[in-house]
């Protein structure tokens, strides 16, 4: 069964290759569109022959962006499409072996959580709305279906919609780059204020580098079946942290 990924990408040098190189050794195609890269990631596609078409916009559009590889992609009929960031890496036991599995399972759509990583490699930051993105799923692959669609969100954007049917959320993780670099996290915050006009800014807190801030450490271990063991007790935690906070939320709404 054929599983397509799609990207959008912009200026991503330090994370391209960790993404891409995993991502061909899950899917069969890659659609991508590069939104104005400057940084040098334009050169680093031709190395990867799994990158069937490239794209090319400009502006900062994250819904138009979705929404155009999401038409390309049903156009080349995959079973299965994944979507996820460009600094953005699954963790590396989450193998084609697993894909192929949860593509024959009968869900529609599997979900995964990820961990922010915050100013290094090893921390995960996971304090105010990091502690929700901790316990929710924020990526998605999921059965090729016409239903299927992104919002046309200009910014935060979010995942996909309109997959009907069942979904499992995997014990596998991505790793999230997109906080290492103290340079980065800033030119996001300055894009983010530029963008944003709906005066809720709450967000600043959230990408300010220079804000205190709670971290845990990241695990992830060689051995797979120590690693399966771990991930499953990660993911019931979550699970069951995630449903102590809606009841929170319900109790005190």
């Amino acid at each position: 069964m054929k599983l397509l990924a799609i990207l959008r990408i912009k200026d991503q040098i330090a994370t391209i290759d960790g993404c891409l190189s995993k991502l061909s050794s899950i899917a069969d195609e890659i659609i991508l569109i590069d939104n104005g890269s400057t940084d040098g990631t334009l050169e680093k596609y031709k190395a990867y022959p799994k990158i069937v078409k490239i794209m090319y916009t400009e502006g900062y559009d994250e819904g138009r962006d979705k929404i155009m590889l999401l038409e390309e992609a049903k156009l080349r009929e995959p079973g299965w499409i994944l979507w996820i960031d460009a600094d953005e890496v699954f963790e590396d036991h989450f193998t084609r072996e697993v894909a192929e599995g949860y593509m024959r399972s009968g869900y529609n759509r599997i979900t995964f959580r990820m961990c922010n990583f915050w100013l290094d490699t090893k921390h995960c930051r996971f304090d105010g709305q990091y502690y929700l993105y901790n316990l929710h799923p924020q990526r998605s692959m999921w059965k090729n279906v016409p239903s299927a669609y992104f919002r046309n969100k200009k910014l935060h954007n979010g995942d996909i919609f309109g997959v009907p049917g069942k979904s499992f959320l995997s014990p596998y993780r991505l790793k999230h780059y997109g906080y290492v670099d103290r340079r980065k996290m800033q030119e996001k915050l300055d894009r983010y204020l530029a963008e944003d006009k709906s005066g809720d800014r709450d967000y600043i807190k959230f990408i300010d580098p220079n804000l205190p801030n709670r971290t845990y450490v990241w695990r992830e271990f060689k051995n797979k079946k120590l690693n399966y063991a771990y991930i499953l007790m990660y993911k019931y935690i979550c699970n069951l942290l995630w449903l102590i906070e809606r009841l929170r939320l319900k109790i005190f709404k």
